[in-house]
């Protein structure tokens, strides 16, 4: 595993780790903050699984929301009507939201769907499918039963709550790094940067952009469990599309195919929206979104490679 990923990749990842357990536990008595740390490392965890297909392949998917209602509605389903506690029903919710994506992707690829045009079927996805639950589950909130514990993954408080999350993105970036670091990375990579001339040298783009699609819809099935635990209920409203955006413009921010900046860009922003909407959001109802929507279109201008962008910017001026 170290050769794979390499010692100051590893490193990193334990200074990463260590900030973020120090800052849970500074913040552990105050349960809103505590909250809002889960939804933005979960975020972050979404956007992590989203560039794999979106990052390294360059597939501009908008159906995120749809792997993670379908993933998180299945497991709560195993759980509520079979009694099959998370800690397994999330790898069964995480194989359905796989098989979702491998039932769209097999005729989208094989007619050569790609680009606008891909975008344009996967946001349709989720607006197909929250219709589809709407009028078949109905408009009700379904809430999960009344156990707490770690088997359901479940824990009576935010900040127990913390680990299960911080391990799920810890999970999400080795998945990022083992990919990178593949032979699988390398055709993704490739496949990004022009697929008919990889397909001119041998690469089935088919099958590779695949199974990315596999890998991502399967993470993100698994986390949406986690999803439906933050609310402690479902509903069709889980099929959400301003969800999907937002996953696939954070990890355009972050830089395409960068693991750091794709979590780096989710953290930050989501918690500078979350910020402006606590303390603007109540006093002048929309201008929180106003600035938010400035915040992202000024630094699109300013570092149009994203996060990653910027980061070897600045260090090639310390360099100087």
């Amino acid at each position: 595993m170290i050769a794979i990923i390499g010692r100051d990749t590893i490193l990193a990842l334990l200074i990463f780790e260590a900030v973020l357990i120090l800052l849970a536990f500074v913040v552990s008595s105050n349960n809103y903050y505590m909250l809002l740390m889960d939804q933005v490392l979960l975020f972050a965890g979404f956007v992590g699984a989203w560039n794999i297909i979106g990052g390294l392949t360059g597939q501009l998917d908008l159906a995120a929301s749809a792997y993670i209602a379908i993933g998180g509605i299945t497991t709560s389903a195993l759980w509520i009507k079979l009694g099959v506690p998370p800690v397994v029903g999330v790898f069964a919710g995480g194989l359905a939201s796989a098989l979702l994506a491998v039932a769209i992707g097999i005729p989208t690829f094989r007619f050569g769907v790609r680009e606008v045009w891909y975008a344009l079927l996967t946001a349709s996805l989720v607006v197909i499918l929250n219709n589809i639950f709407r009028y078949s589950i109905g408009p009700w909130d379904f809430y999960l039963p009344s156990k707490w514990g770690w088997v359901y993954l479940r824990p009576r408080s935010y900040f127990e709550l913390f680990f299960i999350i911080d391990i799920a993105l810890l999970i999400v970036v080795v998945a990022n790094l083992l990919v990178v670091n593949s032979k699988l990375g390398y055709y993704l990579k490739s496949i990004r940067e022009d697929e008919l001339v990889s397909e001119s040298i041998g690469i089935d783009t088919r099958l590779y952009k695949l199974l990315a699609l596999s890998i991502y819809s399967f993470i993100t099935g698994v986390l949406g469990y986690l999803q439906v635990v933050i609310y402690s209920s479902f509903s069709y409203r889980l099929f959400d599309s301003s969800l999907a955006i937002s996953i696939a413009i954070m990890g355009i921010i972050g830089g395409l195919g960068s693991i750091g900046g794709s979590i780096a860009s989710a953290m930050v922003f989501r918690t500078l929206g979350e910020y402006l909407r606590s303390y603007l959001g109540g006093v002048f109802p929309g201008l929180d979104l106003l600035l938010y929507g400035l915040a992202l279109i000024v630094f699109g201008i300013t570092w149009p490679d994203g996060l990653a962008g910027m980061y070897r910017g600045l260090r090639r001026w310390f360099k100087k």
